[in-house]
């Protein structure tokens, strides 16, 4: 310690040197100078003084020229033994080479020893001798932060708080004369090191000079708030909600690279990276009870309007890089509106039309005072938290996971490819390439959309592109929207596309037993080189079904009508040049799975293999099938 105390006598004597621990300092401002040498705000008034005059050595000055009204105690004397000049204000600041600090049994000086002690500090730091100067300092600092007595009236309470306040602006002072005492061209770092613990002080951050050490705004509007609601939550994080948390920090293992580099092209806090923590858990499957979807919780109309597209086939509000960017271009347009933090991240959560009208009713944009929705207000103690553990999670306990950023390279696809034939030319299970493509919600890309960008795994684009290039025509999808006519099953749609049941309830989302209404509109897949054909074949089978219908009327049967065609015997002729192809029937197969095999219609293996109507096969049959030929 810096005062030692004398047990005998229950006084507390000074000791010299302390210069090692100046770093150590809780500063508080760089307007502290300017308070100390110049004149700073009372309580009740500013005096500006526009040409500061330097204190002399073992000279009287006016307290209220360094702390302006700050000793407004009227009635209480500020020494026992002042003069009437004295307690105006006009007070002896001629350092003492000791003082002796009475102390009561608790070990708590008086108000007015306290009061002597700051000016002492004063007079030591006017005459350079800062590390005299700091031991008073440090003297005050822990006598002052004591609790007040018992039956301490707000007078005394009041007293106290000033005399840590001045104990603060002497510590900036002598911190800003420490730094300049030698190489000033280590100035800055000194100052920097010293105001950077000043983050967990009290004072008002625009006390805060303009170091290297200048808090951002987001520190300033929400990092900085501690109150019981962000208690409530850190308590939760660290405990009940502790798993999740860890879970969370994984996430955060493998995007915090590629999310924070966003955030840094945009000019925005990479502590905005806990914003999606909290609103998603860093999830890309993440979805919400209104609808709101992927790591940044976009709302479809929300996510249009800042370059996300959201329909049947793709969803970029779960992509992680592409919802990123689009949440730094809606974040930077509510900070251009609020310019506050904590009313940003409000407005994310609620919407800025709400928040706009709550100011507008209220006439104030304190956010702690608005009257919001009781989710919003809880949202921005949650991100505060979030951020506190964030920041430091081996404090409270958590492991830290290695990071493992997500690299991948792009490609273009020009057609529509099933991800599983992407994953085949990538050589990797699809799960992986299912993994990079979140926003491709069918598994697939999108027909109407040609050269949609692909995330395959790190160093594989080049060899995926030209395997891609090399996937045969039938390989390759192709989709029709079909929409559903008056007594149309969905086998005969399957059978008149060359498809299965299941391919087409599995897009479509149908579930068992596969209901379908005339005027429902299908999506249904079919090999690439056969759609066409697969489109003219519809159009003849709805021909075909007028004519039966005409026909049955008038009381004839198909297959009667069929035999009086002599369609019903005809032998298949294939065209020239298409090659032929066979297949010997198995256990559990259909004419649906064998002509999708084959890479032919259902309607192509009836008419070669003179299969009924019924779709009747048996195993070991050999059913053929012929194909336009190659390239």
């Amino acid at each position: 310690m810096i005062w030692q105390k004398l047990h005998g006598g229950n006084k507390l004597t000074n000791t010299a040197g302390v210069g090692a621990r100046l770093r150590a300092l809780s500063l508080v401002a760089l307007l502290a100078l300017a308070a100390l040498v110049g004149g700073c705000a009372s309580s009740h008034e500013t005096a500006v003084r526009s040409t500061p005059r330097p204190p002399q050595p073992h000279a009287r000055t006016s307290i209220e020229d360094v702390f302006g009204d700050e000793n407004e105690f009227a009635g209480r004397d500020v020494r026992e033994d002042s003069t009437d000049a004295e307690a105006d204000g006009a007070l002896d600041l001629t350092a003492d080479d000791a003082i002796e600090l009475a102390v009561d049994d608790e070990g708590r000086a008086s108000l007015e020893a306290l009061e002597k002690l700051s000016r002492t500090a004063l007079s030591l730091a006017a005459d350079g001798r800062v590390d005299e100067a700091q031991d008073h300092v440090f003297v005050l600092e822990d006598q002052a932060g004591m609790p007040a007595p018992s039956g301490a009236d707000s007078l005394y309470i009041e007293h106290q708080l000033s005399l840590q306040r001045r104990a603060d602006l002497l510590g900036a002072l002598l911190t800003e004369q420490y730094a300049f005492a030698g190489d000033e061209s280590q100035a800055d770092s000194l100052l920097a090191d010293g105001y950077a613990r000043l983050a967990q002080g009290a004072f008002p951050d625009s006390l805060v000079p303009a170091t290297g050490a200048q808090l951002s705004p987001i520190t300033v509007d929400l990092l900085k708030v501690d109150n019981q609601e962000v208690s409530r939550w850190v308590t939760y994080f660290s405990g009940r909600g502790r798993d999740h948390f860890q879970v969370w920090l994984e996430r955060r293992a493998q995007v915090d690279s590629m999310i924070t580099a966003i955030l840094d092209e945009n000019g925005l806090p990479r502590e905005l990276i806990y914003l999606a923590m909290i609103e998603s858990g860093l999830s890309s499957r993440a979805v919400s009870n209104v609808g709101a979807v992927g790591p940044w919780q976009f709302m479809a109309p929300t996510g249009r309007a800042h370059g996300l597209r959201s329909d049947w086939w793709i969803d970029e509000r779960r992509d992680m890089e592409m919802s990123t960017r689009a949440a730094c271009k809606y974040i930077r347009r509510l900070y251009a509106q609020f310019n506050d933090w904590a009313l940003v991240l409000a407005a994310y959560n609620t919407g800025e039309g709400r928040v706009e009208r709550v100011i507008g009713q209220t006439g104030h944009n304190d956010f702690w005072n608005l009257r919001l929705p009781s989710q919003t207000i809880a949202h921005i103690p949650k991100f505060i938290a979030a951020a506190r553990i964030g920041e430091d999670p081996e404090r409270y306990g958590f492991s830290v996971p290695a990071a493992r950023p997500l690299h991948y390279d792009v490609l273009k696809v020009e057609d529509a490819f099933d991800l599983e034939v992407i994953a085949k030319c990538a050589n990797v299970d699809v799960s992986e390439i299912k993994l990079l493509n979140p926003s491709l919600v069918r598994g697939m890309t999108s027909p109407d959309h040609k050269a949609y960008e692909v995330k395959v795994p790190d160093g594989l684009g080049a060899a995926t592109q030209a395997a891609l290039a090399r996937v045969p025509a039938e390989k390759r999808l192709t989709w029709s929207r079909h929409h559903v006519a008056r007594g149309e099953t969905l086998g005969r749609i399957a059978a008149n596309y060359g498809t299965t049941v299941g391919d087409i309830a599995r897009l479509n989302k149908l579930n068992a037993p596969y209901m379908i209404h005339p005027g429902d509109e299908l999506l249904v897949p079919m090999p690439g080189e056969l759609s066409d054909k697969a489109r003219q074949r519809l159009e003849s089978a709805a021909a075909s079904g007028k004519s039966n219908s005409a026909k049955a009327t008038k009381g004839k049967s198909g297959k009667a009508a069929a035999a009086k065609s002599g369609k019903a015997t005809a032998r298949y002729e294939p065209p020239s040049g298409w090659e032929r192809v066979s297949y010997d029937v198995r256990k559990g197969d259909t004419v649906g799975a064998i002509a999708k095999k084959l890479g032919v219609t259902v309607s192509h293996l009836r008419q070669v293999n003179r299969i009924p109507r019924s779709n009747m096969i048996h195993i070991g049959q050999k059913i053929v099938a012929y194909r336009p030929p190659r390239g």
